[in-house]
């Protein structure tokens, strides 16, 4: 009989090769995963800042009579009082703030820029959403209103 002493060198490649497919493969799903799931996050994020204003704007922007885009937004409802949108915040990002009533909310953080137009009764606000993260995601939208008529 032949003793062994130990292990050849293919054997000892091919040990490592299985082992290497074994632990790799599971673990750049997993890593994968983590990484979809942080993208998929980050642009729900940025989603949600962007349609919260809008839904904020498009409310506003119908019940209002007149505006004003000097700075901001300034909507002027049919009783006179007034709603203002700003950007607040030192760069690269804001917070989108709504104010009315002597109460302000945040509509939207992680904004990149908001733009406000008027062209005769329609408001145009573009507003991008960015949130800080390795994906670079972000979102631009562009929303238009009708303001309500002064008269019938």
């Amino acid at each position: 009989m032949k003793s062994q002493r130990g292990m050849a060198l293919v054997e000892l490649l091919v040990a490592i090769a299985i082992t290497g497919l074994i632990i790799g493969l599971p673990g750049t799903a997993i890593y994968q995963f983590f990484a979809v799931t942080e993208s998929g996050s980050r642009t729900l994020t940025a989603l949600h800042d962007v349609q919260n204003a809008a839904s904020w704007f498009a409310l506003d922007g119908q019940m209002a009579t007149s505006a004003n885009v000097s700075s901001g937004l300034e909507l002027t409802l049919s009783d006179n009082s007034t709603i203002e949108y700003e950007l607040e915040g030192s760069g690269p990002l804001y917070e989108l703030r709504r104010s009315a009533g002597g109460s302000e909310i945040v509509l939207a953080r992680n904004v990149a820029d908001a733009v406000f137009t008027l062209d005769g009764r329609v408001i145009t606000m573009t507003i991008t959403s960015s949130p800080v993260n390795r994906w670079g995601v972000t979102e631009t939208r562009t929303y238009k209103v009708y303001l309500r008529p002064t008269s019938y």
